[in-house]
């Protein structure tokens, strides 16, 4: 082996840990089975085999939530390096694709059940993920040379602009009724079904629909240019937080829109009410397909509500708040999040035999 191969194996080999978020990623849809048979275990367990399957399925758990997590941790690794290269940005925009895979998992699902193809999404995951894995492996091994990080490259102010007066536009609108509406499935289903049915003549009239599916996508074409510029610079914990999970909410919105337009509307021909996206009749633990949406229904409203507070706290800093001030607001907004992810998924755990 000649010196110019060995400096080559030497300098990959201590980056390996680009290779996390989709090494990770690779194994999720298996992350997701193990939660499903865990969750088969605690119907069928007993005594002190019940307190076990418990524990298998908060592990699992801690497995499936653990890809998004450790993605967000390498791309905020790679934001605060003072040096960066190709593939350094590469390996970095490619976490923000791993932290997708809740939704992105879905999404292909989905496609793959409208493809009538019943192993596609399986096959279409491992083609992407290795394909992955190789572009960061090869980009590794021929590394060209650090080059200092840049420490912002705005994207264009009207765009940023555009992008925070739609998302308010569809948080007034739309979203922060849709989720108060999903969170009192918690205190009964029947208040859900009557909520929804006079929320719809609003958010579905002729007028208002269209306007919302179009804010929506602008949302999505916006989000994904400025986080290509976002991650090109170097960045704190915060932007990165923003960035991370702006990534999901980009899949989450397109996987929704095509879930309920497409595959709920225009194919089944069901009512894509709270029971439908609780997985009914079946529910989502006990359900080897539905299972996949427990993670990607708790995260999506937590890191919608997480974004805006992100958002907010650039704004503040704006105007002169205290950073210290904008933090705490930003972490306040985060836990309100949590606080709402965690009452919608309870609620939809609680579906089952329904419909």
């Amino acid at each position: 082996m000649d010196r110019d191969s060995t400096t080559d194996i030497t300098r990959a080999s201590g980056k390996v840990w680009w290779l996390l978020p989709p090494a990770a990623a690779l194994l999720y849809p298996y992350a997701i089975r193990a939660l499903y048979e865990s969750g088969r275990l605690i119907h069928q367990a007993t005594g002190l085999s019940y307190a076990a399957a418990w524990l298998m399925v908060v592990a699992s758990a801690g497995l499936t939530y653990g890809v998004v997590a450790a993605s967000i941790g390498v791309a905020h690794l790679l934001a605060r390096q003072e040096l960066t290269s190709p593939s350094a940005l590469l390996a970095r925009r490619l976490a923000h694709l791993a932290i997708a895979s809740p939704s992105l998992f879905v999404l292909i699902g989905v496609l793959s059940y409208l493809l009538h193809s019943a192993n596609g999404d399986y096959v279409f995951w491992w083609i992407l993920w290795l394909g992955v894995l190789a572009a960061i492996a090869w980009g590794m091994r021929f590394d060209s040379a650090a080059k200092p990080a840049f420490t912002s490259i705005p994207a264009p102010s009207w765009l940023r602009v555009a992008h925070g007066i739609s998302a308010l536009l569809i948080v007034l609108i739309f979203l922060a009724l849709h989720l108060f509406n999903h969170a009192s499935a918690a205190l009964s289903l029947e208040l859900n079904e009557t909520m929804m049915k006079s929320l719809r003549t609003w958010y579905r009239s002729v007028l208002v629909q269209p306007v919302l599916v179009t804010l929506m996508l602008f949302q999505v074409a916006s989000g994904v240019t400025l986080l290509w510029r976002a991650t090109a610079a170097r960045s704190d914990l915060y932007r990165t937080l923003q960035t991370s999970t702006g990534a999901l909410l980009t899949a989450f919105i397109v996987s929704h829109l095509n879930a309920v337009f497409i595959l709920g509307r225009a194919v089944t021909e069901v009512d894509t009410n709270f029971l439908w996206a609780s997985g009914a009749p079946v529910g989502l633990l006990p359900d080897a397909w539905n299972v996949r949406l427990i993670p990607h229904c708790s995260l999506g409203p937590w890191f919608v509500i997480t974004h805006i507070g992100l958002g907010l706290r650039i704004i503040l800093l704006g105007h002169g708040v205290l950073p210290a001030v904008a933090n705490r607001v930003a972490w306040g907004v985060c836990a309100l999040g949590a606080a709402a992810a965690l009452t919608i998924t309870v609620a939809q755990l609680r579906v089952h035999g329904a419909g």
